[in-house]
């Protein structure tokens, strides 16, 4: 296979770096302006990966989409499959590492396929141990959930100022520097006693 390779890379966080996923889709020859990244996405949807669509977008009838790993790709069943048939109908093929896949071919497919699942099923075992793990720490106090953004003294004089028509659901948005949303939760929310 000598078609023109299009390289993508993704990382979970900004924090992280792409350089081993970029530097191997270079000794896989992919040309250095056709590696398209994503950074702070888990992969899990298509929703709002630029660096996604910028490379299919730049494959064409008779090139190679790569990555280095499938789950740099997609972490979703439904969306791989997706994708895979788009690309495949567009005449591209589907490169993972040095080995290339026509999701055409039966055995490509059928291989694909498992790296989705087994993809999907990782993101979904990481998801359920965040779960378990925050649960336990629910139950041992030491999560508490989101804590409310003003003290409740300050939630009382709130709720009373604006009772009496001293001041605007705006004026004290201002006043405590926060989004009126916030202060019509307050006002119309239930009284939360801590």
């Amino acid at each position: 296979m000598n078609g023109t390779r299009v390289g993508y890379a993704r990382c979970s966080t900004d924090e992280q770096d792409v350089i081993i996923q970029t530097e191997q889709l270079l000794t896989l020859g992919v040309p250095e302006d056709r590696i398209y990244i994503d950074r702070g996405f888990s992969g899990t949807t298509r929703r709002n990966r630029a660096g996604l669509d910028q490379a299919l977008a730049a494959v064409w009838n008779g090139s190679v989409f790569t990555v280095t790993e499938f789950d740099r790709f997609a972490r979703n069943m439904a969306e791989a499959n997706q994708i895979l048939t788009d690309l495949s109908g567009r005449g591209v093929l589907f490169g993972l590492g040095a080995s290339v896949y026509d999701w055409n071919d039966p055995f490509g497919r059928l291989f694909l396929q498992t790296l989705a699942m087994v993809a999907e099923f990782e993101a979904n075992l990481g998801r359920m141990r965040t779960r378990e793990g925050m649960a336990l720490a629910k139950k041992n106090g030491k999560l508490k959930g989101k804590q409310p953004k003003l003290p409740e003294p300050a939630r009382r004089s709130i709720r009373r100022r604006y009772a009496e028509g001293e001041v605007s659901l705006a004026d004290l948005a201002t006043e405590y520097s926060v989004g009126r949303s916030t202060i019509h939760r307050i006002i119309h929310g239930p009284e939360i006693s801590r």
